[in-house]
This record gives structure tokens, sequence and C-alpha cells, in this order.
């Protein structure tokens, strides 16, 4: 490894001398070179998403911290490597061979953690800064302090601590990760063959039975920030298979169920109509019932959501119709007749949506890590 080590201190070097790269690795390799761009990014990361920037400030500092410990303190005893300075002697170092060994870089560890940490947290910035912290890696090279390999090792412990504890942070406190404007986030969820199990219209309350995971899918959407509402067709009413007071009656007792868990559902929305009904005043052809998005779009008007960083998930192609319809995301469930509709879509017969998931928690899941990446 030494005799390698050696060759990429010759190559490196030798490649990068000269007047106006000494400089520049000189200024790379100097902290006090990136306090004025690193005040630069915080500021324009609070500006940006103010809990976001201060968490990504807060763990990017923790990575720094711990990294310098690790590198400096638990690493250097093991990792330290006496170098072969007479071997070195005709290669250019800025600041020649002065120390006895090497050990994995704290500079190195040190730029990539911010890289990791805040290029977690925001993804846009993570190509602007893995760059930076090669650069820095470089110039611990060009100075002539560590082994290229213990730049390296320093760069990817660094960077996987940074991206690890932003992935902890996030996991810790995941409201904070939601997208903040004047407007609110909202997820919503078809009712049957999404939240219940589907059977072929609820026509008895005792029909109405929840999925699984669909009470704790709806806890982590309030954990996270996310407004809940149902919306469902509920044709059912129009074709005389029940009344309205049914369907209000199971909405009443899943919302108690919600109640009494600790969740929270912030609206109901229901379209009893349908063109072809049997019973006259719900036959008729509405703006309310999926995929038409009037019942969106007065949920978005009355809690004040934004419907272009809001989702909507269902098991049918006429609910995931509605994300293009308004700007929002569409998740399909394969529970209820999600299967199948999926083999539409694998024909053609219909434009894919966003993500498609085994059930309820799976598409929560993916939106809960969807909605932290830029959009």
């Amino acid at each position: 490894m030494k005799s390698l080590d050696t060759a990429l201190f010759r190559y490196i070097n030798d490649g990068l001398a000269g007047d106006f790269m000494d400089w520049f690795m000189a200024t790379a390799t100097s902290p006090h070179s990136w306090t004025a761009p690193v005040l630069v990014l915080c500021a324009a990361m609070v500006a940006v998403d103010r809990k976001r920037g201060i968490i990504a400030i807060v763990v990017a500092l923790a990575a720094v911290g711990i990294g310098d410990a690790f590198s400096g303190q638990l690493l250097k005893p093991f990792f330290g490597r006496i170098r072969p300075c007479n071997a070195l002697q005709d290669v250019h170092l800025l600041v020649g061979c002065t120390q006895s060994f090497s050990f994995p870089s704290n500079h190195a560890v040190n730029s990539f953690a911010i890289a990791g940490a805040i290029g977690y947290i925001f993804r846009s910035l993570l190509w602007i800064l893995l760059p930076v912290g090669v650069t820095v890696a470089i110039s611990r090279i060009a100075v002539g302090v560590h082994y290229p390999s213990d730049v390296v090792t320093g760069g990817v412990f660094g960077f996987g601590l940074g991206w690890g504890l932003a992935a902890v942070s996030i996991k810790l406190l995941p409201s904070a990760f939601t997208r903040t404007s004047g407007k609110k986030q909202a997820v919503f969820l078809d009712r049957d063959g999404c939240v219940n199990v589907e059977d072929n219209h609820i026509r008895d309350i005792t029909q109405f039975r929840l999925y699984p995971d669909s009470i704790e899918s709806i806890r982590k959407l309030n954990k996270a920030g996310f407004l809940v509402v149902i919306i469902t067709n509920q044709s059912g009413v129009a074709r005389g298979y029940m009344t309205e007071e049914l369907v209000n009656e199971v909405h009443q007792l899943l919302l108690k169920w919600c109640h009494d868990a600790g969740v929270r559902i912030d609206d109901i929305r229901y379209c009893p109509h349908h063109p072809d009904g049997a019973v006259d005043r719900y036959s008729i052809k509405c703006g309310c019932r999926k995929p038409e998005p009037g019942m969106l779009l007065d949920a978005a008007e009355k809690l004040g959501i934004d419907l272009t960083r809001s989702y909507v998930v269902g098991d049918k192609i006429s609910d995931i119709k509605l994300g293009p319809a308004t700007g929002a995301k569409a998740a399909l469930v394969r529970t209820g007749f999600g299967a199948g509709e999926e083999v539409k879509i694998q024909r053609g017969e219909a434009n894919p949506p966003n993500h498609i998931a085994d059930g309820i928690g799976q598409a929560v899941d993916w939106i809960l890590e969807d909605s932290r990446l830029p959009r």
C-alpha cells in the first residue's frame, strides 16, 4: 500500500505543480478559506426552509464533531503509518514531508461529513458539496500531509457518518421534513379497497372492516404533519344499494375507531352520484365523482391545502387520475381492485401512477420518503 501511495503522491502532486495550483491547493486546504461560503450556505438553507435548514446545520456540526474525534483520537492510533519521507523528497509537496506519519484525514472526514449530512436533507446541494469535498481531499494530498489512501478513507468515513446521522434525524423528527409553505400538505385516501376491505359496496355496517395497517398508516401521516382526507365514490346510494344515512354511519364508525386509537382524519368527503343510477335525485353527471377532481378541490379550499405538494392513494384508475388532474402525486394500491387495475396499466390502457404499492402501509412509507425529496 505504501508503494502505491507513494506513486499516487508523485502522480497527483507533479500533475498539480504550478504557481496557480500551489495557491489554489493551499487555499482549499485551509478551513478559514471556507468560512464565508459555509456561512452563506447556512443562511441560504435557513431562508429556503427554516426547520430543515437548522436541522441540517446541527446534523452537519454533529458529524464534524464526531468525525474529528474518530479521525484524530480513535482512527489515528490504529491507522497511523510511518511515511517514507526519503522516498518523497523529490515529490512536489507544498509543505514537504513534515509529519512522521499519516492517518485518515480529518479534513476529508469533515468536508465529506458536511456533504453527507446536508446533501441527505437538501438533495439538490449534494452535487455541489461533493466536488467541494473532493477538492479539499486532493488539497490534503497536494500539501503533503496525508497518504492518498488515508484521504480516501477519511472521505468515505465522513460521508457515511454525515449521511447516517441525517437519516437518523429524519426518523426522529419526521414532521420537520415535510415541505413548508403558506398552505398545507395532505394525503387523500380512497376508502373502499384502500382504507377498508373492499366488499362489493358496504350495504351493512357489519361489512366495514379496516385493513390491519390502516390505523398505523394514518398515524404516520399525522406524525409527519400531513392532513388526512378520505375521498370516496359511493355510487351505491345512486344505485339504491344503501342510503346516505348508512354512508354517514360508516364514516362515524371510522372516526370513532381513529379517535379511540389516537389518530386523526381531518375530513371525509363522498360522492353519492352515478349517471346511470336507479334513484333519480342521485342519477346525475356531477363534478365530484372521481376521476373528476371536485372533492379534492373543495377539500383544498376548505382546509388550505396545496395540491401540488399533496398525494392521492387509491385502488382504482379513477383515483390515480386525480394526480395529473390536480398536480398531486398518486399511488395505486394492489388491495381492493388495485391488482386488476395494475394489469390495465401494464397493457397501456391508463397512464401509470407515481408509485404502486402492495397496500396502504407501503404507500404511506413511500409518501413519507418522497415528501423529503426536492419536488
